[in-house]
């Protein structure tokens, strides 16, 4: 495994991981495999050649061909395995074509690769409004700035982020309860402390809605878009999310919340603690367990055991797919290159594979059509399927 991973394996070696691969028993193989190559960050030989990675997928795409018309107890059993096995070997494929294209791609001139990014916008700012409706823009804001405000002030740090504290001489409770709100734009991303240590990193075309210091015995905050929470317990101040129609309990915990208006659910996955929702009419709840996600459909609420990976990623500066709908992929590139979509040219396709957001959007489209055969075209900041 080290030799694939460091580009030294020999030829017999590489031909033995090639047939181990392919079977279902390479799961342990295959998440470490998967983990070290997100990881590169230099060049290296492709541990496979697109040649044989096209060969892989041919060959499980027999077995599924062969075996899914036989109904019987022992191959229902063996399905699922198949199946994963399938889309493991998609994943390391669209992998190893982030290195063959990606990587090689570095060789190019920063000219031929500006005449295919996307037309140049004007950068908006991450925006905080201040209770007085003040706006200042964090971006060309100093480094270490304190916003003062009524009971709080607000510091905007080295490393990024704001941070709320109370001045230490006033007594709790005693200061108005005033609001701010964090706006972040397409193609950011920043971190918020709230008054009470709580940490939120909230992704791009997202903002939050919150008081400086939270009154005795609550705290809340609104969002719309994506966020993630990593609340400190306090059984005294209950902590509620409201996104959109859903309404979230927290005690101390630390999950993820999407819940952009042009999208169709509200997705909230539990990384750990515990937390209570409720559909908007009140006649369905639940409380999540660590690795649930609550899917919020109108007024329908579906929980299921998800990879967490794929939600949270985001956080890490990272793209993961893992049987990710081509429509969620849309959502989420035109978010972070701010271009805008052709949703309705999108067919039905999954998606699997990694990849840093610093990777320049042009390559990412090349990996894409590589992996699925879709052709991906950007003009005038408009993304569509070419027919």
């Amino acid at each position: 495994m080290n030799k694939a991973i460091d580009g030294t394996i020999a030829p017999e070696e590489r031909q033995e991981l090639f047939a181990l691969l392919s079977t279902p028993e390479a799961r342990p193989l295959y998440d470490d495999l998967f983990e070290q190559l997100a990881e590169q960050s230099v060049e290296g030989k492709d541990i496979f050649s697109p040649q044989e990675a096209a060969g892989l997928l041919r060959q499980i795409n027999e077995e599924i061909r062969v075996q899914s018309p036989v109904v019987s107890p022992k191959i229902f059993r063996w399905k699922p395995v198949i199946t994963w096995a399938a889309a493991c070997m998609l994943l390391l494929v669209s992998l190893l074509s982030y290195r063959f294209f990606i990587l090689r791609e570095r060789e190019t001139s920063q000219g031929t690769i500006a005449k295919a990014m996307p037309a140049t916008r004007p950068s908006a700012s991450i925006m905080l409004t201040l209770a007085d409706g003040r706006q200042v823009a964090l971006d060309s804001a100093k480094k270490g700035e304190t916003f003062e405000q009524k009971g709080s002030s607000a510091v905007n740090n080295e490393k990024g982020m704001l941070s709320y504290s109370a001045p230490a001489e006033e007594p709790a409770g005693k200061a108005d309860i005033v609001f701010n709100t964090l706006t972040i734009p397409r193609g950011k991303q920043y971190k918020v402390v709230l008054p009470d240590g709580s940490q939120v990193w909230l992704n791009a075309a997202s903002s939050l809605h919150y008081p400086t210091r939270f009154p005795d015995g609550e705290r809340k905050v609104e969002l719309s878009g994506e966020a993630y929470f990593d609340i400190v317990k306090d059984d005294r101040k209950p902590f509620t999310v409201v996104a959109g129609k859903q309404t979230i309990a927290v005690l101390g915990t630390a999950f993820n919340v999407k819940a952009y208006t042009d999208e169709p659910y509200i997705k909230t996955t539990l990384i750990e603690g515990r937390i209570k929702l409720a559909s908007p009419d009140g006649n369905n709840t639940s409380i999540l367990k660590p690795g649930e996600q609550a899917i919020l459909d109108g007024n329908r609420l579906q929980v299921k055991a998800v990879d967490t990976r794929e939600d949270v990623a985001w956080k890490s500066d990272l793209f993961y797919f893992s049987n990710t709908d081509l429509r969620d992929v849309g959502y989420q590139l035109q978010r972070w290159y701010d271009i805008e979509v052709d949703f309705s040219t999108l067919p039905a396709e999954k998606l699997y594979g990694q990849l840093p957001r610093s990777t320049p959007l042009p390559q990412l489209l090349k990996v894409i059509e590589k992996t699925t055969n879709i052709k991906l075209k950007l003009s005038n900041n408009r993304l569509y399927v070419e027919q």
